[in-house]
């Protein structure tokens, strides 16, 4: 399974264009907040569902603040990160582990991170919009091997 995972958009929505062009087809994507009132259009162009929750500039858009799912016998959990104390890596390290969270996805920061601690990922795309960690806009791509192995490979345009 390829999901696209992307953040902090803040209503630009034409670099999902290039993503589409650059990535092809996904068969899912995860949204972390900021621009969830794109989303539907985010859908049509990748034609795929989007899961999305609010960020903290995100108003009435209908998304909630969190979802928790599993894929694969994993516990994934997604939120935007501003109420995660998301800039403190040990204080989300903390956090999956005490929710047994085996992927816990967050948005807020606009910088990528892949970061693997005993097991469990903590994984933010950065922004497809405004990166501040002086790289180009960025998103990542998880795939699935459909056994619960899960690889994570950033994205830039």
């Amino acid at each position: 399974m390829r999901i696209l995972i992307f953040s902090d958009t803040h209503e630009n929505i034409s670099n999902i264009e290039l993503v589409v062009k650059n990535e092809g087809k996904f068969d899912k994507a995860f949204f972390c907040g900021d621009g969830a009132g794109d989303c539907d259009y985010f859908e049509s162009r990748l034609n795929c569902p989007v899961w999305r929750v609010n960020g903290n500039n995100d108003f009435f858009t209908g998304a909630r603040s969190a979802i928790d799912t599993e894929i694969e016998g994993k516990k994934i959990h997604m939120e935007h990160g501003h109420r995660l104390h998301c800039y403190d890596i040990q204080n989300l390290c903390y956090a999956a582990e005490a929710n047994k969270w085996d992927v816990l996805l967050f948005g807020h920061t606009h910088r990528c991170l892949i970061y693997e601690d005993q097991g469990r990922f903590i994984v933010n795309p950065g922004s497809l919009y405004q990166p501040r960690d002086g790289q180009m806009p960025s998103y990542i791509v998880m795939e699935t091997d459909g056994q619960g192995n899960f690889t994570f490979t950033p994205g830039h345009i």
